[in-house]
């Protein structure tokens, strides 16, 4: 009998900072490279493309974290899927490598059929929106950018199945040290072929080869785990279509939800950009733009600490481990909250030094403090959310759907009625939002694991003093 469990280890953590300080740092000092070879209507065109982008991710549509999260439950010894919360198996922690075998066949047809979805809908839809923002293509290199960027869409949708199997055997180093490598392949490709003149059509170039980069080195991580690859050649059993049909009928019911709550999200963050270019012009919504990624920059490295016990969560969760299930939370919202204010600050800082890349690039701090402040609770209510996920279940989609279209429509009436301006967007999707998703799920979260907000805040800050005391000791003594 073979029982896997899963562990997050400190080479986990630690590649997880890595690959988020390093995609955050390539972003941040492709900033000023974007600022000093780019037109303004070209840097505001570029996050238009990336808001697309994002928007096409929404055709993954949750399939990605209810995936590895079934591969998962697979390897830890679950031997049936469950739409919601786990299927009872009488026990048995044995692998069930047919089992196995059928999720990860599934997952790459779903990715296969996403991608192409994607590239259809781009192609023609994005077309004509990229061709209305920019005149029929007038902006200089914007036809072949754009036409790079579609190419990109399909290859990263499709290519997302490689990173589903390494998040789903809990390979949290693995998945992040390929991000990393392809992130620095991105920036190095984009900073040489900006320094050559060829202007936005570096920065679409760089893009296409992140997927392709990500795709290479995650395939090799996945090949490197020997005892997972025995363990799928030792089935021998052919996979049927009706295993396949039953296996997506399955995970689609959480991911449908998820892929809603994903729609959501966007329409909360991404697509405030789209609002800003058509409400405000292009140059604003570069500005604009640029703020939401210095916000987003900090939210990530803030969770990373937490999302990289995910994994070790989801298995405390299948052995109804209460305590450290308690632990990983407490460990993690302190962190969250500690870290995002300090990077808050600094970035607030750093704001007035972007004006010496492009002097009519100027960041309004008290606009990016209001901004910041939405972020803030708009992303620790998502990680509390990402808890309950992990639980199999996804009781908050509804609620999502409802205060974001509530968010959109108040941020038009804002800017277009009461002219409002960039703080339009701002108010009108932080009102719906502060009313019940931010102080709701996490309220719902601590009745699961049976314990309160400040204290589980307290638990974490006094584990976090006490490393750090310990640490010192250690350097002192």
């Amino acid at each position: 009998m073979v029982e896997y469990k899963i562990n997050t280890t400190k080479k986990d953590v630690i590649w997880n900072y890595i690959g988020t300080i390093v995609s955050i740092s390539s972003n941040f000092i492709l900033i000023p490279l974007l600022l000093i070879f780019l037109s303004s209507e070209q840097i505001g065109l570029w996050y238009v493309f990336v808001a697309i982008a994002g928007f096409a991710q929404l055709l993954e549509f949750g399939f990605t974290s209810t995936l590895s999260r079934n591969i998962l439950y697979s390897l830890s010894g679950k031997h049936a899927l469950a739409k919601t919360g786990l299927a009872s198996d009488g026990g048995s922690r044995e692998t069930d490598w047919h089992l196995f075998n059928v999720v990860l066949k599934t997952s790459k047809i779903i990715y296969s059929v996403i991608g192409v979805l994607g590239l259809f809908l781009s192609a023609i839809f994005g077309t004509v929106y990229i061709a209305s923002v920019t005149n029929d293509f007038s902006i200089e290199h914007s036809f072949f950018s754009w036409i790079i960027f579609v190419a990109s869409i399909f290859t990263n949708l499709y290519f997302l199945y490689c990173l589903t199997f390494l998040r789903g055997i809990g390979d949290v180093a693995g998945e992040n040290r390929s991000k990393t490598i392809a992130r620095l392949g991105q920036f190095l490709i984009t900073a040489i072929l900006l320094i050559a003149g060829l202007q936005i059509l570096a920065a679409a170039i760089g893009y296409f080869m992140y997927g392709l980069l990500l795709r290479l080195f995650a395939s090799r991580a996945f090949n490197k785990h020997i005892d997972i690859k025995h363990g799928i050649s030792s089935d021998i059993k052919k996979i049927s279509k009706v295993e396949v049909k039953e296996t997506l009928r399955t995970v689609s019911f959480v991911a449908s939800r998820d892929g809603l709550v994903s729609v959501a999200w966007y329409g909360a963050t991404q697509a405030m950009t789209l609002l800003c270019s058509a409400f405000l012009g292009l140059s604003e919504a570069g500005t604009y733009s640029v703020m939401i990624q210095l916000t987003s920059g900090i939210y990530n490295v803030s969770s990373a600490y937490m999302r990289s016990f995910f994994p070790s969560f989801q298995s405390a969760y299948v052995k109804g481990d209460l305590t450290v299930q308690r632990s990983i939370i407490a460990r993690g919202v302190s962190c969250y909250i500690a870290m995002f204010a300090l990077g808050t600050a600094c970035v607030t800082v750093f704001l007035p030094v972007l004006a010496l890349f492009k002097s009519d690039f100027i960041c309004d701090p008290v606009l990016y403090l209001g901004l910041s402040v939405y972020m803030f609770l708009l992303n620790q209510h998502s990680l509390f959310c990402n808890v309950i996920v992990n639980m199999n279940e996804i009781p908050y989609f509804k609620a999502y759907l409802i205060s974001t279209l509530a968010g959109l429509v108040l941020s038009c009436i804002l800017c277009a009625y009461f002219k409002l301006g960039a703080w339009g967007l701002v108010l009108g999707q932080m009102l719906p939002q502060l009313a019940y998703n931010n102080w709701y799920w996490p309220v719902y979260v601590m009745k699961k694991i049976k314990s309160t907000y400040l204290s589980t805040v307290a638990a974490g800050l006094q584990w976090w003093f006490s490393k750090f005391k310990n640490k010192l000791n250690l350097i002192l003594s």
